[in-house]
Parts: structure tokens; sequence; C-alpha cells
């Protein structure tokens, strides 16, 4: 065969998407004739499908070299730098591709959408009006649209949806943009309208499911869920795994806070607010499966390890943690959380080390937990002298009961009962009620004279007599 067999073949398997055997006919015909630019652009279009964007990059520059005018090998090239993270390179591409062709509405087009992705929505704004006055599409007001919601343009956006839509009637993605749209603007009736639209006319739209979810229960509809559970339905991936979780939360906070207003009261819940024990055990099952599916998915195992942790399985949030260490090595609190579930578990010399450790580091901000924590672990070793350092160091941070009762028990445990009986009374001075905490309990001989002795000397003078 002759080079140009070669390369007859190679467009039939290009066309069969047999990229592998395009690029060895290419091999071979190259072999027989260097300067062939059909042979560098079928190869380079087949390594971009196989994902090897670099050598990709290497053919159509070679192609570039034999046919400079030719506006299509610009453009191919730009998708591969693109795909090289190479931004600045794909819009010189792009931009030469409309030199050579000024009037191409899918150059405009691409150069609009790389700017849009780059962060550049003005300059996207430019280049794909230009794109819609050459011709108009569905996609083109979409992105325009993108790139006016993002400068906070909301009328303009709107229009761009509309029109959009006006254009295409069942593209589903525009009632969803659009949908985003009227949430913001707090318009929720219209984006309810618009997502279940979304859903309507593309029945495995699980991000248009999602946020319906999100829409009723801010409208305090009662059928939610059902909305993340089909979302997890058609694409069970760990994304939508966390947004059934985030689902389940916000309507426990929904209810919550309207429980609080009723009684005059305004309380603002966390983002990863745990609200009672079947909340907590439903999302680790839901948490469980992203896992499973994607066993690194970094707000997943945050937010299981942080229920594992109020249902007391200090095992399996430690487990989490330490997972999460080693995939966010750099970051501290992962560090420290792994520190106080060892605590949690009773490996006190281990939560010890770990602590030592981050305080010794160059970039450690400690705070009041850091020394509680450390207290707890020195406690259970029975450094109690170091346990009392730490737990004052706390103090320093926040005056806070859990600390003074802390060094009132280390005080009673070195017979330092004088200083204890002080340490317990400022603990409920702070808060009468502090025994109620799970496993607070003031010592007997303690409590005694906190409840019949009202003055330091009567106090002072028995704990001398239980030191003789």
């Amino acid at each position: 065969m002759n080079e140009f067999d070669y390369l007859a073949k190679a467009k039939k398997n290009m066309e069969k998407e047999k990229y592998h055997e395009v690029i060895s006919l290419c091999d071979e015909a190259l072999k027989l004739n260097s300067d062939l630019p059909k042979a560098y652009d079928f190869r380079g279009n087949a390594k971009y499908e196989l994902g090897q964007y670099d050598e990709a990059i290497h053919d159509f520059s070679q192609v570039i070299k034999r046919e400079p005018n030719d506006a299509g090998h610009y453009y191919d090239r730009s998708w591969a730098y693109w795909n090289m993270d190479n931004v600045e390179d794909a819009i010189i591409d792009i931009s030469k591709a409309l030199e050579i062709e000024p009037k191409s509405s899918l150059y405009y087009y691409e150069k609009a959408r790389f700017e849009y992705w780059s962060g550049r929505y003005k300059e996207s704004i430019i280049d794909m009006t230009k794109g819609i006055e050459l011709k108009p599409t569905e996609n083109k007001y979409l992105f325009r649209g993108n790139s006016y919601m993002a400068l906070e343009k909301f009328d303009l956006a709107l229009t761009d949806y509309n029109s959009a839509i006006d254009f295409d009637a069942e593209c589903a993605v525009a009632y969803y943009r659009r949908g985003i749209l009227y949430k913001k603007l707090e318009k929720l009736d219209l984006a309810e309208k618009d997502f279940k639209k979304a859903v309507e006319l593309h029945p495995e739209y699980d991000d248009a499911m999602i946020e319906l979810g999100f829409v009723r229960i801010q409208l305090g509809k009662k059928d939610a869920m059902k909305y993340f559970n089909k979302a997890v339905k058609v694409h069970p991936c760990a994304e939508t795994y966390y947004w059934k979780v985030k689902g389940r939360q916000n309507i426990l906070m929904r209810e919550a806070s309207l429980k609080k207003l009723s009684e005059g009261k305004i309380v603002q819940y966390g983002e990863d607010e745990i609200f009672n024990e079947k909340q907590a055990k439903d999302d680790i099952k839901d948490l469980s499966k992203a896992l499973a599916i994607d066993s690194e998915d970094i707000y997943c195992l945050r937010l299981r390890a942080a229920r594992y942790t109020y249902l007391e399985q200090d095992e399996n949030a430690l487990a989490d943690y330490e997972t999460l260490a080693e995939l966010e090595p750099d970051n501290q609190n992962w560090t420290l959380k792994v520190a106080y579930n060892k605590c949690y578990v009773g490996k006190y010399q281990e939560s010890l080390d770990d602590i030592d450790k981050y305080l010794k580091s160059d970039n450690c901000c400690p705070d009041d937990i850091v020394y509680f924590m450390r207290g707890k672990a020195n406690f259970e070793l029975k450094n109690y002298k170091n346990a009392i350092s730490d737990f004052t160091k706390g103090l320093a941070f926040k005056e806070d009961e859990d600390f003074y009762y802390n060094i009132g028990l280390a005080n009673y445990k070195l017979n330092h009962f004088i200083l204890a009986y002080k340490n317990f009374k400022k603990a409920l001075e702070i808060n009468p009620q502090v025994e109620v905490k799970k496993y607070y309990k003031i010592p007997l001989l303690i409590k005694m004279f906190l409840r019949k002795n009202k003055n330091n000397n009567k106090a002072i003078g028995l704990c001398q007599v239980k030191n003789d």
C-alpha cells in the first residue's frame, strides 16, 4: 500500500471511532511520506479523542506548519490546549481561527465559551453577541445568559434565557437555568415551575430534580424528599447522594426554625447541623453508598465522620478522619480531628503525640479545643499537673465551665482539695447544671462541702481534715 491507501483507511477508521487503528495507519503513511498534512490531522484528532492532548498538540502544530491558513487546525489545537489547562494558548488559537474565518459563528461561540469558563465574562458576552449576530442558537443565548448571571445582570440574563426558550421550547437546560435565576430572585413559584418543566422534558435531569427538591422545601411542600430520591435513582453518584443528605438536613432545619419562630426565638443553624439520631443514621446510609462509588469524596467523608461522632461511633469517625488526613495532608483540621478521636477511643498517648506535633508545627493556630483535648489526654494518662496546665491555657481563650470542672477533677486526683473545691465552685457559678453533662460528676466529698458550706473558711477547714 502507498501512503494514500493508508490515509483512506485511516479516514474510514476515524469515522468508526477506531482511534488506535487510525494512529497506526497514519504512522505507516508518515513513514512513507513525512510531509502529509492529512496524516498529522487524522493522527492528532485520534490522539485528542484518546485524551493524549500533549501528543495531539504536536501533530496539530505539524499540520499548521504545512497548512497555516486552515482555520480548522487552529480550532482543533485550541481544544487540545484547553484540555491541558493552557487557557491562554487556547484563546490565542481560536482567535487565530477567527482571523482566518471572521464570519464563523462557531469560532465566536467556542471563543466565548473559553472566556466564560475562565471567568472572563465581559469578553465572553462580546464574542457570544457576535456569534448570535451571525447565527443565533439556543446554546449561544444560554451561555451569554450565564455570563450575565455571573455579572449579576439578572434582567439581561432573563432576556437571554427567554430567547433560548423561544428558539427551542424543548430545551430543558434553558428552563433549568431560568429556574436558577428565579430562585436567586426569590421567585420560588416560577423557579418551581421551570424545574418541573426541565424534568418533564428530560426525565433523567438529576440537577433539575435536586433544585426542584430544594425549592419545594423552601415553599414548605411535604414531598420534597422524593425528588432527591429520584435524582439518586437516575444518577447514583457521590454528588447526588451528598445533595440528598443536604436536602434531608434542610427539611429538618426548616421545621426547627419554624418551631423556634413560633416560640419567639431566632436561631441560626450551622452548615452541617445534625438534629436527631434518625437523621444521623439515614445520612450515614446515604453517605456510605456515595463513598462506595467514590471512596475519596472529601465532602461525603466529612459529613459521615461528623455523624459518626454525633452517634458516638468514635472508631468509625476516627477511620474517616484518618482517610481525610491522608487525602489532604496539609489540612490541619483533619490532623486535629484524628488526634481528638484517638482520645475518644482511648488512644491517649497517640492523641497527645499528635497534638504536640501540631503545636510544634509552623502553621499551628491553637485554640481552646486544642488545649482542652490535650488536657483530657494528659488527664487520662494521669499526667494531672500537665492536664491542669493545658486546661488553664484553654481558659485564656474561653472561660468555660468545662475547663474549671476538669481542673477541679485533676486537682482532686492530686489531693489538692482546696483548689478542687474552688474550681468546681467556679464551674457551678458559670453553669449550675454542669453535672447534667454526660460523664460529669463532682466527687462526693467536694459536693458535700459545696452544698453545706457557704464560706471558704469552713470548706478549707474541712478539706484540711480530709488531708489529715
